[in-house]
């Protein structure tokens, strides 16, 4: 048996191809199924398209991950977020703008992907917003929308404290400015 790290590599890119993503692929084309059925309501077809998009999402973050196992190459920060917004914004009329460009140790490229896909979904459900901007630089990440502001702690709301942790995980800090003319988040890296 071969025990070189490219190896595992490869396998690990497989049994992801051949089990985790084939399977969401499968659960994605019944839910097109679903959501293609005539009898359906609208109200319930809503519900199932966004549901739709978060699978896709998914399945592009598996994807990207194979690809990166497999070719022990990585898609640039910019591209993969570009991306990964794109599919979580589908749907909605919410305009994005990312601009700049970023280099991220690769540890810790999935948590600060992960972590600003959570500010931005957090925009798209709770701010009011209909322009989310996104700046890259070597020192900082700024999230801006022009929603209506009023990020604060509520009670059974970890959305916010997930992205700190996460943050804090990769040694990088987080602050929020938010009043009724929108909020800015600015992620120190």
């Amino acid at each position: 048996m071969n025990s070189s790290p490219n190896s595992e590599r490869t396998r690990l890119a497989r049994e992801l191809h051949d089990g985790l993503a084939q399977e969401l692929a499968a659960f994605g084309y019944q839910l097109d199924q679903v959501i293609g059925d005539e009898n359906l309501g609208n109200s319930n077809r809503s519900t199932l398209r966004e549901l739709r998009l978060s699978l896709s999402s998914v399945i592009n973050q598996v994807r990207d991950e194979i690809y990166e196992l497999r070719s022990n190459k990585s898609k640039e920060f910019h591209q993969q977020l570009s991306e990964q917004i794109e599919v979580l914004l589908s749907g909605s009329e919410i305009k994005v703008e990312i601009d700049g460009q970023i280099s991220i140790k690769p540890e810790e490229k999935f948590e600060l992907l992960r972590a600003i896909k959570e500010l931005v979904l957090n925009a798209k459900r709770h701010a009011n917003c209909s322009l989310i901007t996104i700046q890259l630089t070597s020192k900082l990440i700024t999230i801006k929308d022009n929603g209506q502001g009023g990020v604060r702690k509520k009670d059974n709301s970890y959305g916010i404290d997930g992205v700190k942790e996460r943050l804090n995980l990769i040694g990088h800090t987080m602050q929020i400015e938010s009043n009724s003319s929108g909020t800015i988040i600015t992620i120190s890296i």
